[in-house]
């Protein structure tokens, strides 16, 4: 953080002649449990109580309320800043803080490939800049506060990947990250429990063009159908775009499955370009063309940012080939699970599992809402579709999936219900050899699940 005197502090939030206003301030929080020396802290959870004892044994450390405390807490009137609305004081702050900092910021959301093309423009900038981005998927709005912290003045760029769940999330995000640049990666299925259909759930994530406002820069996918449903005309300010099949800015042809990754030409401005993203899958060439716009945009060197794109390290669980028992081949894609990221995940187990016996091991398929048993039912054709050989289910929800895919045409012998991690790797290790590939699509919400890949593996 950038040290503030309490003065500015106090002076954003309207208070005037609060005592102690020479006091330098070195950390802001939003959650009492978070309290230190020199530090300003905004009572946002009200539920949870102040330590007071904690509290008192520091010398310059201030609370931010909006409920006067009890006299039997026996706090310091000269530490209590008292406000008006403490949730509004703190957004104030928020602003002010973001304010400070002149540097470009880019917001990613999508229902897949945000951490993935966040990573990858991250990645990129930190080869040469100061960078603050967001940690791996970790995006709710808890998040912002400490990743917004992290500012001073020594940064020169800030990525951030932008939560959903409920309608107004990306505004919400967007506020504390005030973004020139945003983009969709894809809109699919997925937060239909509190998104309720597909049309809101879309109109949701097209909240990215009110978040950037009247001169922010668009980047979006081409060939994404629910992406096009958004009425663009609403947006003043520069739209980008990226594809593979539809005619883009940045199009991407001549794909191809490499050992370590894939290879494309990307066309932009009639220039091409040979690119090489160390992932599997189209989809992570639609994350390495929405990188490449995005730095581009910047006004960094494509050249540079395809060299480094090089270089890039992928998230773990992300369709991430491992090594298996007896020489088989892992694809660990548990890091989410919505049929959008399922279809991608296909693709590539069909593409490396070529000859190979192909098994799926699939779980769960959590925030469909009222929508479950549909799309369970599109996953099962999507699975029956996809030439399968094995499908293994864990768990009671899932296997209405396995039943489903049977009504598809996966033959029941190789549809096998598993009830818990135990049976299933019981099951499953027998078959693993040097001519088997199995795709892992578990939720991470089965924290559990993590140790069957790490005990299947070689």
């Amino acid at each position: 953080m950038k040290p503030l005197s309490l003065k500015e502090i106090t002076d954003v939030l309207g208070i005037k002649d609060f005592v102690g206003d020479n006091v330098i301030i070195t950390n802001v929080a939003n959650d009492i449990k978070n309290i230190s020396e020199n530090s300003v802290t905004f009572h946002l959870n009200k539920d949870v109580a102040i330590n007071v004892k904690a509290f008192n044994q520091y010398k310059h450390c201030y609370l931010v309320t909006d409920q006067p405390p009890l006299k039997a807490e026996n706090i310091k009137r000269s530490h209590v800043i008292m406000v008006n609305n403490v949730g509004s004081a703190y957004r104030e702050f928020i602003k002010y803080y973001r304010s400070l900092f002149k540097i470009p910021a880019i917001a990613v959301t999508g229902t897949c490939g945000k951490t993935s093309t966040k990573e990858m423009i991250s990645q990129i900038l930190q080869k040469q800049y100061r960078v603050v981005s967001t940690f791996q998927s970790k995006n709710a709005l808890r998040h912002y506060h400490k990743y917004l912290m992290q500012l001073d003045d020594t940064y020169q760029y800030a990525v951030f990947e932008t939560a959903l769940t409920h309608p107004g999330h990306i505004i919400a995000g967007c506020e504390f990250v005030k973004p020139q640049i945003g983009i969709i990666t894809k809109i699919g299925i997925d937060h239909l429990n509190h998104c309720r259909n597909l049309n809101l759930y879309t109109k949701t994530k097209g909240e990215m063009l009110t978040a950037l406002g009247d001169t922010g820069t668009l980047i979006i996918n081409n060939d994404c159908e629910n992406i096009n449903k958004i009425d663009l005309s609403y947006f003043s300010g520069k739209i980008i775009t990226f594809g593979i099949d539809n005619s883009s800015d940045y199009q991407a042809k001549n794909i191809k499955y490499y050992t370590r990754g894939m290879r494309f030409t990307l066309v932009c401005a009639a220039v091409e370009y040979r690119v090489h993203v160390p992932a599997f899958g189209r989809h992570n060439v639609y994350n390495a063309l929405a990188a490449l716009a995005a730095i581009h945009q910047l006004g960094l060197s494509p050249e540079w940012a395809i060299e480094t794109l090089k270089d890039y390290q992928p998230i773990p669980a992300h369709t991430e080939l491992l090594a298996g028992l007896n020489n088989s081949i892992l694809i660990d894609d548990t890091w989410s699970s919505n049929p959008t990221s399922l279809d991608a995940a296909l693709e590539v187990l069909s593409k490396l599992g070529k000859n190979k016996r192909k098994i799926v091991v699939i779980g769960r398929i959590s925030y469909l809402g009222k929508r479950t048993d549909f799309y369970y039912r599109k996953v099962a054709a999507a699975l029956a579709a996809s030439g399968v050989d094995y499908l293994f289910t864990k768990g009671k929800s899932a296997a209405k999936i396995g039943v489903y895919a049977a009504a598809n045409g996966i033959s029941k012998e190789k549809i096998v219900f598993c009830n818990n991690n135990k049976e299933l790797k019981e099951k499953i290790m027998s078959m693993l050899n040097d001519n088997t590939i199995v795709l892992f699509k578990v939720s991470m919400l089965d924290k559990s699940f993590k140790s069957v890949i790490q005990e299947l593996q070689k």
